[in-house]
């Protein structure tokens, strides 16, 4: 997938698992916008009206699966953690044909792979979009413009209204505090420009970090390693 690169809305008549191999992918789901970083897929269920983006490219594989007993739950989309085994099913799995033997190798590849979706954790680690459209555009101008440092108070007085009203107009919209969100936005982004071979400096600077160190940090924190471990654990 190219950089810049948006699949505009449309929906399936199967169910799809969106996986990127490397770059990190922008879905958004019935207006929920998710991170799909490597490592990671993205369940869509059957007939989700759905978009995808990548702001520095992304290669992905896209498998669809017919609706069965088997996902009669999965009815909501989520994030998934794509264990090492999962990961080498899934390559495998598409280089097969549409209309792949039901028998034999390929179909006992397919029922392996399908079995273990099941066991695969929910990753939780996203980031929450508002609602409302004063909100909405708050988010969309630090989305873009991941430099930008505001307090509360600041963001406050530019809507027009309390900091007790922002903070607790924007909790009940996201479930999180607006520096939370922040942080969260500015670990997501900088997981964009990992992926994208941005240099650790670069990062920093594209983020609003004082220094490296700063940054290095924040993702720790995150993370439990440094983004160069984070990098070369997800080749």
């Amino acid at each position: 997938m190219p950089p810049q690169h948006f699949f505009p809305k449309h929906q399936h008549e199967w169910h799809q698992l969106l996986y990127a191999t490397s770059g990190v992918l922008i879905v958004e789901v019935l207006g929920e916008r998710l991170f799909i970083p490597p490592e990671k897929a993205v369940w869509i269920p059957q007939g989700h009206e759905h978009q995808v983006y990548s702001e520095y490219g992304s290669s992905l594989k896209s498998l669809y699966i017919e609706h069965s007993d088997q996902f009669s739950d999965w009815q909501t989309s989520k994030v998934l953690k794509i264990t090492p085994l999962l990961k080498q099913l899934i390559l495998e799995a598409s280089t097969f044909s549409v209309h792949y033997s039901r028998q034999g190798y390929e179909a006992e590849l397919i029922a392996l792979m399908l079995a273990s979706l099941h066991r695969l954790e929910t990753d939780h680690d996203q980031l929450p979009w508002p609602a409302s459209r004063d909100l909405y555009r708050l988010c969309q101008m630090f989305y873009e413009q991941p430099s930008l440092r505001k307090t509360t108070a600041k963001l406050a007085i530019e809507l027009s209204v309390s900091k007790r009203t922002l903070e607790r107009k924007f909790m009940k919209e996201t479930g999180m505090s607006v520096q939370q969100w922040l942080l969260q936005l500015r670990f997501l982004k900088s997981l964009e420009l990992l992926s994208a071979g941005y240099s650790i400096t670069h990062i920093a600077l594209e983020l609003g970090y004082g220094s490296s160190a700063a940054f290095i940090h924040m993702f720790r924190d995150k993370t439990g390693v440094s983004p160069g471990q984070f990098i070369k654990n997800a080749r």
